[in-house]
């Protein structure tokens, strides 16, 4: 077992305080409440209280020593280590305080007006608010306090892309009524070049656009890029239009990725299923039925979640890593962190085993949401991986095997991905 080499003084040990020293400095800390002990330790010591004592201080807002949860003032506070900071309650900069409000979640906890999905709109988020959403504030914070306490680390940058298979098909094994009531519609709405898509595809024989893994494999193979694929099993909705579960080829599809050494393969729950605990557990189930090892990774459809209920329920199905966190109409780092981080459940005020995965980056927002143009997207997305890669952190992005299927909207944006994929090497 490593020893501690960082020694945090604190007049109580809390489990907020615990979790966010893990946060920050993994196991290298020991947490001292006994003065004496504390003066008497040979390391680096960082002084978390109001007293007089040896090591760099901090002066604690309270958050860390409170288990309940209650509304708060966030604002912004002067440069620290010329570093963008967080008021909170109008108090002095705390940087572990902040760091916890932020990862925590804790404003998506409290009251607020959701948008047409029901979810926690970006708009009422603090980092929005303030301009503060495109910088990685936890990972910036981390690096200017090792760089003053002068301590070593192994953080590295990592680039993972993530892909949701909302539809693995835009026509093939869908059905003969299926595929007979989207020729109508689109012959009715007067699409003309549908209708002959749907024809060449159907009775021609070109091939499927949703349907590009190949193109995929080459592309990943290329510059050896880790992946998670996150799978739609559940009965199709509104707003879920996946193929049926039982279908060969679609089952054939997630053990193909799944032999891919570079993949692994998750569960995308429905958005049915966000608001039914009965219709998750049944997705969960076909998913292990189909690949078991498909059942400890997940992302919601829509990034339809709400904590700490979403999360609680996909603990109790053993889900172990979770990849929702992030927003659809803002890039940026929604947690304000650009890598992995454990659930702390708020509403228990305890640390879960629950992995949790931040997306920054995101194929629908540059294209609807920021209106940018091919160029000004790739330029984008490279500001925000320089920013990840000069703190040491995850780039995640979340792109759809439709988005990368060069059709309808997305003709033309294939380059975005490969230029990604090329520059997280």
């Amino acid at each position: 077992m490593t020893q501690p080499d960082i020694f945090v003084f604190a007049q109580e040990a809390t489990s907020r305080l615990t979790y966010v020293l893990d946060l920050f400095f993994g196991n290298r800390f020991a947490l001292i409440s006994n003065v004496d002990v504390y003066q008497s330790a040979t390391g680096i010591k960082i002084n978390y209280s109001n007293q007089q004592l040896p090591g760099y201080q901090i002066i604690p807002n309270g958050l860390l020593f409170e288990s309940n949860l209650r509304e708060i003032n966030v604002g912004v506070g002067p440069d620290w280590f010329n570093c963008s900071t967080l008021s909170l309650d109008d108090k002095p900069f705390d940087v572990f305080a902040s760091a916890f409000y932020l990862v925590s979640r804790y404003e998506e906890y409290l009251p607020f007006e959701p948008d047409d999905h029901n979810r926690f709109p970006a708009e009422a988020s603090c980092l929005v608010k303030h301009g503060l959403i495109r910088k990685p504030l936890v990972n910036q914070w981390r690096k200017a306090l090792y760089n003053e306490l002068g301590l070593s680390h192994d953080f590295k940058f990592e680039y993972l892309s993530t892909i949701d298979i909302d539809q693995a098909w835009k026509y093939h094994n869908k059905g003969f009524l299926r595929n007979l009531g989207g020729l109508w519609r689109d012959w009715r709405s007067g699409n003309k070049d549908l209708v002959s898509q749907r024809f060449d595809v159907l009775i021609k024989g070109k091939s499927d656009p949703f349907y590009n893994f190949d193109y995929q494999d080459k592309l990943h193979n290329q510059f050896g890029t880790t992946v998670k694929y996150f799978v739609q099993v559940g009965k199709r909705g509104e707003h879920d239009k996946n193929i049926d579960s039982s279908n060969q080829s679609f089952q054939s599809l997630i053990h193909r990725l799944v032999r891919h050494e570079q993949y692994s393969v998750g569960l995308h729950p429905s958005y049915q299923s966000n608001s039914d605990f009965h219709i998750l557990l049944q997705e969960h189930q076909t998913i292990t039925a189909i690949e078991p090892s498909a059942g400890v990774i997940s992302r919601q459809h829509f990034l339809k979640h709400r904590f700490p209920v979403t999360y609680q329920r996909l603990i109790q199905l053993g889900v172990r890593e979770e990849y929702t966190l992030g927003y659809t109409s803002h890039s940026g780092f929604r947690a304000g962190i650009a890598d992995r981080f454990y659930f702390f459940d708020l509403e228990n005020n305890e640390k879960t085993d629950l992995l949790l995965v931040p997306f920054c980056y995101m194929d629908i927002t540059p294209l609807h949401y920021d209106e940018l143009s091919l160029e000004q997207a790739i330029d984008d997305m490279k500001r925000y991986m320089d920013d990840v890669r000069s703190v040491d952190g995850l780039f995640c992005s979340l792109w759809h095997n439709e988005s990368l299927s060069d059709d309808g909207r997305w003709q033309g944006w294939r380059p975005l991905y490969e230029e990604m994929v090329a520059y997280g090497e």
